[in-house]
């Protein structure tokens, strides 16, 4: 029954007081590599920027439209019903 005690003492003081400060420090050094790498902002503009360049052969800023649907009819909106409301606080 002690060693049990002892155990879930253990436990819930690195749960409570360890990890935080194990997780700082891994997050720290986390993001310090990435910037000095240079990737931490602009990864996701690099791998846009590659795809449009390797998904279409033509240079960019050209746009081809090859198909414009037709849109349906719409009627015009004559109002609606009126609805007595309550304001509850």
């Amino acid at each position: 029954m002690i060693k049990f005690i002892f155990t879930t003492l253990l436990i819930i003081f690195f749960i409570r007081m360890v990890a935080p400060v194990l997780f700082r420090w891994l997050l720290g050094m986390f993001i310090r590599k990435k910037m000095r790498n240079g990737s931490f902002f602009y990864t996701n503009m690099q791998q846009q920027q590659q795809e449009q360049h390797t998904s279409s052969g033509k240079t960019r800023g050209n746009v081809k439209i090859d198909y414009v649907p037709e849109q349906p009819e719409r009627k015009h909106f004559q109002g609606g019903e009126y609805v007595d409301y309550e304001e509850v606080k």
